[in-house]
């Protein structure tokens, strides 16, 4: 919940779906295939994992562009070896369902020479009905249709935890670039992530786990604490320069500096474009780091319908959002802050 809203209420409430331009031929032949995953209740991690699994390879020989969250429904493309798979498997060739909310299903889309690299995503699309409105904002969004939105580009709550538990996994990546390796599995093991379980039960010494996990994954967590190592810097920027307008609010329990309208946000990018952002990765046993940027302020056009009575929460009115960002932008951190911007009378 955030302000007068209530975002992914329910899974179908955030739809994902991701643009990769990849060049692909219909005929079997190149070294890999891609496949289109289409999950809800999983991460992308564990779904690799269990796809993995179910083929006999190693989660390194299924590649991805990026990280879709589990708490919707999410589509993105895969490549796996083209011999894992028979070329007479077309359609959907995997499916798993362990409830409406925990499924899976994998669907051939073509063949190609290369696997897909982190980097190579172009952005995601997303429809997202935000709900539980009422009063003043309701009003106003009953009469918006496309809002040119600018939004502080900060890494959302999802960053740091899973759906319902603690978000501290920027700790866990805090630990490990400190040499703690004992407390970075401490740390895991409350989480309630994926590994945390294994890590619980690990018996071991600490540093062999995170060695044992695939290294995106382990990797995951030291670009929580880059993240969150991110966001502190561009609040600070953000205090610079909206002073005492500025709008502190809390996530939970992670801290935000918004802006309350877009003219602010966009006075923000004249002041600050960028921010660096220092990349951490674990592998082989080294952690390693690269420095690149990252915007301070993304723009976007924010189409919006569906606006009438929640169908969730009686008395109460819904609209569904519409929009494209690009990769490593937060659709919730954008949605949280028009919301925000209308609560304050001015997107």
């Amino acid at each position: 919940m955030f302000a007068e809203a209530v975002l992914k209420h329910r899974p179908s409430d955030f739809i994902v779906r991701e643009a990769m331009a990849l060049p692909v031929q219909d005929e079997p032949g190149p070294a890999h295939r891609y496949l289109v995953l289409r999950k809800c209740g999983y991460t992308t991690t564990e779904a690799i994992g269990w796809i993995a699994a179910k083929l006999g390879l190693r989660t390194a020989d299924i590649t991805f562009g990026g990280l879709k969250d589990e708490d919707g429904v999410t589509e993105q493309l895969i490549a796996l070896p083209a011999t894992a798979l028979s070329d007479e498997d077309t359609g959907c060739v995997l499916s798993l369902t362990e409830a409406d909310d925990r499924r899976l299903s994998l669907w051939h889309h073509g063949y190609g020479a290369d696997p897909i690299a982190i980097g190579e995503l172009e952005g995601n699309a997303f429809r997202v009905v935000v709900r539980d409105l009422g009063g003043s904002p309701a009003e106003r969004f009953s009469a918006l249709r496309k809002v040119n939105l600018l939004f502080l580009n900060y890494y959302d709550t999802q960053r740091f935890g899973v759906p319902g538990g603690p978000k501290r996994s920027h700790l866990v990546g805090e630990a490990m670039l400190a040499g703690d390796w004992s407390l970075a599995l401490r740390e895991l093991a409350g989480l309630g992530a994926p590994e945390s379980d294994a890590a619980g039960a690990w018996t071991g010494q600490a540093k062999r786990f995170f060695d044992s996990l695939d290294p995106r994954a382990a990797s995951f967590f030291l670009a929580a604490h880059s993240s969150h190592e991110w966001n502190t810097a561009l609040a600070a920027r953000a205090g610079e320069v909206f002073g005492d307008a500025a709008l502190d609010v809390e996530i939970d329990t992670i801290p935000y500096r918004y802006a309350r309208c877009g003219a602010a946000a966009a006075e923000l990018l004249g002041n600050c474009r960028e921010i660096p952002f220092v990349k951490r990765s674990l592998h082989n046993g080294l952690i390693t780091a690269k420095t690149s940027t990252r915007a301070s302020v993304v723009q976007t056009v924010v189409s919006v319908s569906g606006f009438g009575p929640d169908t969730e929460f009686p008395g109460r009115f819904q609209a569904t959002l519409g929009f494209f960002l690009p990769s490593g932008c937060y659709a919730t951190a954008a949605v949280r802050q028009l919301v925000s911007y209308i609560v304050h009378g001015a997107p």
